[in-house]
């Protein structure tokens, strides 16, 4: 990316991070919604286990059996 861009951020972004990135060109803006959110539970063939993540803001959880 040339000269930054425009990002949307959530509130949640601490205030030295949009610091950082306003300083390095970019626009930024605050957005309410339209954020997504991760679950995944991935086979680790080569150590025979799984792995598994939920986000903390979703209302998920990993299990596995």
């Amino acid at each position: 990316m040339v000269n930054g861009g425009e990002l949307l951020l959530e509130s949640t972004i601490p205030a030295d991070v949009v610091r950082a990135l306003t300083q390095r060109g970019h626009r930024v803006r605050y957005d309410i919604g339209g954020f997504g959110g991760y679950q995944a539970i991935l086979w680790d063939r080569e150590n025979g286990v799984y792995h598994g993540a939920s986000e903390m803001r979703k209302d998920g959880q990993v299990v596995g059996y």
